[in-house]
């Protein structure tokens, strides 16, 4: 059974302690609008706040003596200190990193940063992310296998997208994911997409 919920609606009279939801008396709410399905709910709707770990693609807006400022699709900028990095970046270069801090008003530390060719960046909506990479990658696999690009996704909400490959594919196939993300079989849908317009999977996909 599905229904849509809004922020604050009770989704179980239990608790069931999954992303974007609280719990409250023995019952779990909702924290943003979203999907019920089963036993799991699907965001609809989500701001991403940045945690410890997070992956994020970014592009350096800012050289500075002691680092660098990148964009991050955030309120407020990421940086890159300079003493922690063998990279020298410059403006405008593309980055991919690993939060290592978030300060209390939101300022994001990235390590282990390295720098990203020319490629396309996609801005995807942070709760349509999870369905983009899909079960221990294996949407990401797919989007890769069955397009030849190389592909990073951030869970900032951006994702680049270069290499060799069929480009117009991939930024087709992502459009798909992001429009289909609350249905159920996406992992077949994109796998035949892929397939019937230039593209191969060859390894016969399993549902996410």
């Amino acid at each position: 059974m599905e229904k849509i919920a809004v922020p604050g609606e009770l989704l179980w009279e239990k608790e069931n302690r999954v992303p974007n939801t609280y719990c409250e008396n023995g019952n779990t709410y909702a924290t943003v609008l979203g999907m019920v399905r089963d036993e799991r709910f699907i965001p609809l709707e989500m701001v991403f706040k940045p945690k410890t770990g997070d992956n994020v693609v970014g592009i350096v807006t800012n050289v500075r003596h002691s680092g660098y400022n990148v964009e991050l699709n955030l309120p407020y900028d990421g940086f890159i200190n300079s003493k922690f990095s063998r990279i020298t970046f410059k403006q405008g270069d593309l980055v991919y990193g690993r939060v290592k801090f978030v300060d209390e008003v939101g300022t994001v530390d990235i390590n282990d940063a390295k720098r990203l060719p020319n490629g396309k960046i996609v801005d995807v909506p942070a709760s349509k992310v999870p369905r983009v990479i899909g079960k221990k990658s294996s949407m990401l696999n797919i989007l890769r296998e069955g397009t030849g690009c190389s592909i990073f996704v951030g869970n900032n909400g951006y994702v680049w997208i270069g290499g060799k490959g069929n480009l117009p594919l991939a930024l087709k196939t992502i459009k798909l994911i992001i429009e289909k993300a609350h249905t159920r079989g996406l992992t077949d849908t994109v796998a035949q997409y892929i397939n019937e317009n230039g593209g191969e999977v060859t390894v016969p996909p399993k549902e996410e």
